[in-house]
Parts: C-alpha cells; sequence; structure tokens
C-alpha cells in the first residue's frame, strides 16, 4: 500500500486546496517520527504551464492546507504534525510524460535505454508521447561555444518510454528564440505565463 493510498483522505483534501491555487499534487509522503505526523507534499503547475510555481502561491497554498489540517484530525491524526509543501526544483528527474510537458523550453542532459546521452532543448510532448528535442551543443569550460558533431539532426523525436534518465540542467541565458522554437514545434501548446 503506497503512502497516497493510506493517507486517501489527504491526498483527495491537498489536491482540492491545491487546484483553487492552480497548483497539482506531484508526491504525498506521510511518516511518523518520534510521536509527530511528518507530510510532505510535492507541488507543481498543471503540466500545460510551464515556467515555476510562484513561492507566494506555494506559501497560501500551505497555509489554506495547514488551517484544514489543524481543523480536521482525520487528516494527519490528532497528535503533532508538521506539513511542507515544496515544489520539485532542478534535481528531479523527468520520468513521465508530464515532467516532459512541464519541461518545454528547457536543456536537459538525456540518456536514452541504448545508452545514447544527448544534450537538448525540449520542444515538445506528442500525445503519443514522444518528446520533440533540439540538441544543442553547448560550452566549454572557457564559456566557448561547441559544435554538435556533423551529421547531427536538427530535431530529435524519442518516446518517453525509451529515455532512461533525463534531468533538467541549470540555465541562466536562455536562447531569445524560446518562444518560437517552442511555437513552431507546437502550435496548439499554451504561451508561458
Amino acid at each position: 500500500m503506497s503512502t497516497a493510498d493510506s493517507h486517501a483522505a489527504l491526498h483527495e483534501a491537498a489536491t482540492r486546496v491545491l487546484a483553487e491555487h492552480d497548483l497539482v499534487l506531484e508526491e504525498l509522503v506521510v511518516r511518523r517520527e518520534s510521536g509527530t505526523t511528518r507530510a510532505r507534499l510535492v507541488v507543481d503547475l498543471p503540466e500545460e504551464r510551464t515556467g515555476s510555481a510562484d513561492l507566494d502561491t506555494v506559501a497560501e497554498a500551505s497555509s489554506a492546507l495547514s488551517t484544514l489540517t489543524d481543523a480536521d484530525d482525520s487528516l494527519l491524526g490528532p497528535g503533532p504534525s508538521v506539513l511542507e509543501l515544496t515544489t520539485p526544483g532542478v534535481e528531479r528527474k523527468l520520468t513521465e510524460a508530464r515532467h516532459f510537458r512541464r519541461a518545454r523550453g528547457r536543456l536537459v542532459i538525456l540518456r536514452t535505454r541504448d545508452g545514447v546521452e544527448h544534450r537538448a532543448r525540449i520542444l515538445a510532448v506528442s500525445p503519443s508521447q514522444e518528446v520533440t528535442l533540439r540538441p544543442e551543443a553547448g560550452r566549454d569550460d572557457r564559456g566557448r561555444p561547441l559544435k554538435l558533431p556533423k551529421g547531427t539532426p536538427n530535431r530529435l523525436e524519442i518516446p518517453v518510454t525509451e529515455i532512461e534518465t533525463a534531468q533538467v540542467q541549470i540555465e541562466f541565458n536562455p536562447p531569445a528564440d524560446l518562444e518560437q522554437l517552442l511555437a513552431q514545434a507546437d502550435p496548439t501548446a499554451p504561451k508561458e505565463s
């Protein structure tokens, strides 16, 4: 039985409160430690949105959920409890189609199941769960632009099921034409808000 199954009421309440703040519940972990119930909720924006969850919004959702759990002992139990809301952060591994959709426009290091590694930008995810990527060479340790190997395609289409690992890279200067790249890859995708 998963933590979410054993805390269905908390999961349902959190999902409802987060939806009121335009957030979704990515993960719920509840543990008992030294007589205290500790609930850790990982929250994010809905998958059709890009960008990051606003910390003020996360704080408001945390306050609303805290008020609810304080008023209803059936959610965390009658004893002392700690409620933590957090966002996935860049260290989260991308493992599901919704993770890749949320990371549209982001630079990733991705390894396929056959061991091939790609440094590429996520442009779109199709309904059939194929990730559209634009390979990017990056820079050397002195900041000079590198070149992609000869014959590297402009676009890659890789099914999510063929991706072994993928991790978002921290990037301080995304390309100036990012919105255009995203729109060209998926003209039906909503604009960043």
